[in-house]
C-alpha cells in the first residue's frame, strides 16, 4: 500500500534465551514498528498461522529459535496480503470446489487408520506449498501439496466413498511422480502418506 516494490527491513530485538522468531516479530510490532503485519494464534504449533520463510526455508515462527542475522520473509508461492500475512482464502475455496469432506455426515464413526490420524495433524500452515517447484497460488488446474494432503486424509478415511485418486489426477498429481520434493515442517510424511497413495500405480518405483 505504500512501497512500489517489496523490500527487506532491518530490525534489532533483545537477545533472549530460547527466544523464537514469533517472539521477535511480536516485539518489533509492539515496540518498534506497529505497522508490521503478521499473523499468529495459539503460539504453540497448533494453528499454523505464523508460518513464514526463515533464511529461505519454511518454518513455523512460534517454535523456530531466534538466531542473529535471520532473514524472515512471507511464504514462497502464496500471495501476500501484506508484509508477512499470506492469503489463506484459497484454502476454503478449494475445499468447497473439490468437496473435501465426507459427503454423508450420517455415516457412523469407524476405526481411524494410522495414516488418517497422522495426516490429520496438518494445520494448513501452507509451508508445504513453499517447497513445491510447480505450484503457485491462482493456478486452479494444478494442485499443490496441501491439496493432496487434504485429499489423502479422505482417501484413508473408511467412511469416504469418493474417488480421491481421480480428483488428484485431475489436479495433476502425475507430475509429482518424478519430483517428490514437498515436505512438511511438522514432520508429516507427505510423500509416503499422501502423494504415493494417491498416485497409486503411477507412483515412482511401483
Amino acid at each position: 500500500e505504500v512501497d512500489k516494490a517489496p523490500h527487506v527491513e532491518a530490525y534489532e530485538v533483545p537477545a533472549e534465551e530460547k527466544g523464537t522468531v514469533l517472539g521477535a516479530l511480536l516485539h518489533v510490532y509492539e515496540h518498534t514498528d506497529p505497522t508490521l503485519a503478521l499473523r499468529s494464534g495459539c503460539r504453540f504449533l497448533r494453528c499454523g498461522l505464523c508460518a513464514v520463510e526463515v533464511n529461505n526455508s519454511p518454518r513455523v515462527a512460534c517454535i523456530t529459535r531466534l538466531r542473529e542475522g535471520m532473514t524472515i520473509k512471507p511464504l514462497h508461492n502464496v500471495n501476500t496480503v501484506r508484509d508477512l500475512v499470506p492469503d489463506r482464502s484459497w484454502i476454503m475455496d478449494e475445499m468447497r470446489r473439490w468437496q473435501m469432506w465426507v459427503p454423508d455426515a450420517r455415516v457412523p464413526q469407524v476405526f481411524a487408520p494410522p495414516e488418517m490420524l497422522k495426516l490429520a495433524e496438518c494445520t494448513e500452515c501452507m509451508s508445504c506449498t513453499s517447497t513445491c517447484p510447480s505450484w503457485r497460488q491462482g493456478m486452479e488446474s494444478v494442485g499443490g501439496p496441501l491439496h493432496f494432503v487434504k485429499l489423502a486424509q479422505l482417501h484413508h478415511d473408511p467412511r469416504d466413498a469418493t474417488d480421491r485418486r481421480a480428483q488428484a489426477r485431475a489436479l495433476g498429481i502425475a507430475r509429482c511422480a518424478d519430483c517428490l520434493k514437498c515436505r512438511c515442517v511438522l514432520g508429516i510424511p507427505i510423500v509416503e502418506m499422501a502423494i504415493r497413495p494417491l498416485l497409486g500405480a503411477q507412483a515412482s518405483g511401483s
